[in-house]
């Protein structure tokens, strides 16, 4: 940022790269105690049997004093009838050892046809999370996923 700018001042970011479909942008919007931080949208495929994951950094963004970080968190299947279990882990876990080893803010939620939520906590590891989708219960059928996160800031009181 420039000099007399914070974050309030930006505007937001055009789409983000290629092949996966992702997209990102910095809102910093307020709305009823809560400031958007940045929203973060993609598209995955997970092959039958498999797990797919992304990466989530929370980036730098000014945080004061009275607010906490919340991740805000949608996706759909293309097919509403499908299911996948989902997790939310603290910090960058690029593989299975790591993933499991990790905290996890919930671990393996079964989602049928698609979820959302808000989870606090997430960025508490290096400032980043890992999204994670476990189809390894299907023997055939791989699933596309539509996802989208927003960092939230809340304002709290003790």
């Amino acid at each position: 940022l420039e000099d007399g700018m914070n974050i309030n001042d930006l505007i937001p970011l055009k789409k983000v790269g290629g092949a996966t479909g992702s997209s990102a942008s910095s809102l910093a919007s307020t709305q009823g105690g809560e400031r958007i931080l940045w929203t973060k949208s993609s598209s995955l495929v997970v092959g039958a049997g498999m797990v797919g994951h992304s990466f989530i950094e929370l980036g730098s963004v000014q945080i004061e004093s009275y607010e906490t970080v919340t991740l805000r968190w949608k996706f759909d299947l293309t097919r509403e009838e499908e299911d996948i279990y989902f997790s939310i882990l603290k910090g960058i876990c690029e593989d299975k050892r790591k993933q499991r080893s990790a905290d996890a803010c919930f671990r393996s939620r079964h989602v049928k046809g698609g979820g959302g939520g808000d989870v606090s906590g997430a960025f508490a590891v290096q400032n980043a999370c890992t999204l994670v989708w476990s189809n390894e219960m299907s023997w055939f059928r791989p699933k596309t996923i539509k996802w989208t996160v927003e960092a939230v800031a809340i304002e709290w009181s003790d």
